[in-house]
């Protein structure tokens, strides 16, 4: 079974839960909307992103 993993669509880190990944929008990404969908792959493996 896959871990849950939150992942933000601004910069590309990921986080464990969606507590820690709403804290770093606000401190990051204060001024910027956010979209939030499910992600089933391996972040480590799967989902490369290109900064």
């Amino acid at each position: 079974m896959a871990k849950r993993h939150h992942r933000c669509n601004l910069c590309g880190d990921d986080f464990d839960t969606g507590e820690q990944l709403n804290e770093h929008v606000e401190r990051r990404h204060p001024k910027k909307d956010v979209r939030w969908w499910v992600v089933v792959e391996d972040p480590a493996k799967d989902l490369k992103f290109s900064r």
